[in-house]
């Protein structure tokens, strides 16, 4: 099932709901996997359309859901940040609705 995916945080802090609705959003299938990184296993779930990887959203980490309702899900886990000092971890929050709502 394809899913219209708009991220609420931006480096870890959240943004207002407004902005949210305006900014960008990403469509494509959820997709779960377990992955390695540093010898230790995590859950994560990408995004993605029928030619890979939906780019311009970083997987989402150890995800657990966050809200439901008839119309639309959350979902809170962590975003991985690569910058010249190495890599770390910012919580992140998808919200997930149908592409046409």
């Amino acid at each position: 099932m394809r899913f219209k995916v708009y991220l609420m945080r931006h480096q870890g802090r959240r943004r207002p709901w407004d902005e949210i609705k305006r900014g960008e959003c990403f469509v494509g299938t959820l997709l779960s996997s377990r992955c390695l990184y540093g010898g230790e296993s995590f859950e994560s779930i990408s995004l993605q359309s029928s030619g890979g990887r939906v780019g311009g959203i970083p997987d989402l980490f150890q995800p657990v859901l966050d809200g439901f309702a008839p119309n639309a899900f959350r979902l809170r886990g962590f975003e991985r940040i690569d910058d010249p000092r190495g890599a770390y971890g910012v919580v992140q929050e998808w919200h997930c609705e149908p592409p046409d709502a």
